[in-house]
């Protein structure tokens, strides 16, 4: 699953207050109610234990370097896919008759980097931190900053009032004053603002008042780097359709409190006591600094070669209509020696769907095939911003208006602290937010068959972690195709080292995949959607 980046919760704070909730109940089924034993039931034992386990080790060995995107592992894990899908009879539908859809990537990373104040360099990571995707190439030098206090333009309390930025540095601290009651300024309550959570718009903000860079002070430097350095040491990737866009059209450096008071001739207690005086007053405090600051960022861009490994299994009397079955089989790779080996993120995801292709083909071939056609795809780019499945909906295989629903499957392989030694659950997220029918036959297929408690928690459009906009399902749910999203929970091995195959809980994952298949059954033969 993708990393919860800023930016996702800048789509939060921009959207979400304009939403409706959503189900976010745990669905527990009637367990006194047989569980039916029909042809579709008897279809789904054909998933099995052993089959998953064989793909998820294979996936999350070594051989397979953490399957990063542009490297020779996740190319190998491509080939072994494919050559399942091959195993399997089934049919070719990728580019030139083959399993794969090529998607182009670029790459961008620092290729130059200085900074300088007062003729003295200082180190990205150690005294200030600039993140590739949010910065574009620039050299400038300026002999004067100018002090806005908290950043912020708001009708209650402007830092840019009394002061022109026009073509300036701009430095300022995050969040927002208080007062002496404790009663922050901007709400007259004791709950922070949008503009205390939100960069951006403080960003936005000096940009809209002509500045031409932004420094931000941050108390919490140590803390803000750890959180960030994998947007800077991981390349930023784009689609190669895609243009180098400038965020904001301002460039944004993160400083230390120490680099800071470098600006102020190695004195803190200016800042701190025009902040004090902010806070105190209540009123904006702006001002100039003399100070010469030296800026050279520029970038590099590679162009990175991946791939969509397609399996799709036509249907027999509406073959033209689809049903969307997806997982990504990309992580995150290698860290030095470290091999980041993502068994449940996401070869437990990858498992399921290649085996339900199996299973479909199987069917088909004994003359039982699905009524809609079945498009089950392992798509790259998730970790670098559900990059593969973007690529998919814009540059569709098959046409989106034909496309039904969507199933998406990131993460079922381990039980999260919530449910402790439970494995007979699932989280379910999205499954009513466009077709609410969706919900209602996937907790129909449950009771009838699974019988796992479907726990929409993270449905809520209220719930902090954003799970919704994580992973591949987002990309067709906005093109306007009904989407569900199976997932087991975060632990305390995501996006470590640690994901190993050895820790799956392989029980679990194949009553996960079970009931996906019978969903995709349902939904393949039904006609409510």
């Amino acid at each position: 699953m993708k990393l919860f980046l800023k930016s996702v919760f800048c789509l939060f704070l921009v959207t979400g207050n304009a939403q409706k909730d959503f189900i976010s109940a745990v669905v527990i089924p009637d367990s006194t109610l047989a569980v039916s034993a029909d042809s579709a039931y008897q279809y789904a034992q054909n998933i099995k234990t052993e089959n998953l386990k064989e793909i998820i080790e294979y996936l999350a060995s070594d051989s397979c370097e953490g399957r990063e995107l542009g490297s020779a592992g996740i190319d190998r894990a491509a080939h072994f896919i494919s050559a399942h899908f091959a195993k399997n009879n089934i049919e070719k539908h990728g580019d030139a008759n083959s399993y794969f859809q090529k998607v182009g990537f670029k790459w961008i990373y620092w290729d130059k980097l200085h900074f300088k104040i007062n003729g003295v360099p200082y180190k990205q990571f150690w005294d200030y931190l600039v993140i590739p995707a949010i910065n574009d190439d620039m050299e400038w030098n300026a002999n004067e900053i100018a002090f806005v206090g908290y950043g912020i333009d708001h009708k209650n309390y402007n830092d840019y009032k009394n002061i022109d930025v026009k073509n300036k540095a701009v430095l300022f601290f995050k969040g927002e004053p208080k007062n002496k009651e404790g009663n922050y300024i901007l709400n007259g309550t004791k709950t922070p603002s949008e503009w205390s959570s939100d960069l951006d718009m403080k960003v936005d903000a000096a940009r809209k008042h002509g500045a031409k860079l932004v420094l931000v002070i941050e108390d919490k430097f140590k803390e803000y780097v750890d959180a960030h350095r994998a947007e800077v040491v991981s390349p930023d990737v784009i689609l190669d359709t895609s243009e180098t866009m400038q965020i904001h059209g301002i460039n944004q450096i993160v400083l230390s409190t120490t680099t800071a008071a470098m600006l102020m001739g190695g004195s803190f207690k200016k800042i701190l006591k025009a902040k004090d005086k902010i806070n105190r007053s209540g009123k904006p405090n702006a001002f100039l600094i003399k100070a010469k600051i030296d800026i050279l960022q520029k970038k590099s861009v590679r162009a990175v070669k991946g791939q969509n490994v397609i399996a799709f299994i036509e249907g027999t009397d509406r073959k033209d209509e689809i049903i969307s079955l997806t997982a990504h089989y990309d992580h995150i790779g290698m860290r030095g020696k470290e091999v980041f080996n993502g068994a449940d993120d996401n070869a437990s995801g990858t498992s399921a769907v290649m085996e339900i292709a199996a299973t479909l083909q199987k069917l088909k071939s004994e003359g039982k095939g699905p009524s809609r056609s079945v498009l089950c795809m392992l798509v790259t780019g998730e970790e670098k911003g559900l990059l593969g499945s973007l690529y998919y909906v814009n540059n569709p295989l098959f046409p989106l208006s034909e496309t039904k629903a969507e199933i998406n499957v990131d993460m079922i392989g381990r039980i999260d602290p919530k449910y402790g030694t439970d494995e007979n659950y699932i989280y379910v997220i999205g499954s009513d937010r466009i077709n609410p029918v969706l919900h209602e036959l996937n907790v129909s297929v449950n009771q009838t068959y699974s019988q796992l408690k479907l726990d929409h928690t993270f449905n809520s459009e209220l719930d902090p972690n954003r799970f919704y906009y994580r992973s591949d399902h987002y990309n067709f749910a906005e093109k306007g195709i009904p989407s569900i999203f199976f997932f087991s929970g975060v632990h305390d091995d995501y996006h470590r080292v640690t994901d190993d195959a050895f820790k799956i809980n392989y029980s679990k994952t194949t009553k996960i995949a079970r009931h996906i298949f019978l969903l995709t059954w349902a939904l393949a033969n039904g006609n409510k959607i």
